[in-house]
């Protein structure tokens, strides 16, 4: 299974993450996922990731002027995000605990 492959099973949990930090819009929310050091996410992946969180009530959405072109989108974690984040933060570092201890002599 390839980086990208795991980033995108982990996209949800990466998005609110980088949104616990400050709201952002879409392609900001990408910079930081790449400042990071994680691959490029397309907005074919990232988009519907964030109507998918928006749905759930993980995150909300408004739209912003900007100084320096059209309007846009900028997502804001929520109260259920944040639980949602606390969640997928257990549930990974059981998993990664896990992964740790395959092969390890008992």
């Amino acid at each position: 299974m390839s980086i990208a492959a795991w980033q995108r099973a982990s996209l949800p949990m990466l998005i609110l993450r980088v949104l616990a930090v400050a709201p952002r819009h879409g392609y900001g929310i990408s910079q930081a996922l790449v400042s990071a050091g994680l691959q490029p996410i397309k907005g074919a992946q990232l988009y519907p990731a964030l109507v998918r969180l928006e749905d759930e009530g993980a995150i909300v959405a408004q739209w912003e002027q900007s100084d320096s072109g059209p309007a846009r989108k900028v997502y804001e974690l929520t109260d259920t995000g944040l639980r949602q984040l606390e969640d997928l933060s257990a549930q990974w570092r059981a998993f990664m605990s896990a992964v740790e201890g395959v092969g390890r002599a008992d």
